[in-house]
């Protein structure tokens, strides 16, 4: 090849040969399926995995809605709270440890 492109000798060569057609022998369809097969159980086995994550994250998310509604009927006052026991505005104390 060139810097201009191929070269029209270089593509009469290429297009002058005899085609060849591949053989398969049987090692090449023993190979074959084996690699069909490995490759059909990566793709369950990601597959399966894909849908224990997304199970998983839906049940946390569902139990996350359930604490924060559960968080919100928190009263002021004295009580055992993130920040240890005290008097607490809400989500945050405001007397002195």
């Amino acid at each position: 090849m060139s810097e201009k492109g191929f070269n029209p000798k270089d593509l009469e060569d290429i297009c002058s040969r005899p085609r060849t057609k591949f053989k398969m022998k049987k090692a090449d369809y023993k190979e074959l399926g084996r690699n069909v097969l490995l490759g059909s159980v990566d793709v369950a086995i990601g597959c399966v995995g894909a849908a224990v994550l997304t199970v998983g994250a839906a049940g946390s998310l569902k139990n996350q809605s359930k604490h924060i509604k559960n968080s919100r009927k928190i009263e002021d006052g004295f009580r055992d709270g993130h920040s240890g026991y005290g008097y607490y505005f809400g989500d945050i104390r405001s007397d002195d440890k």
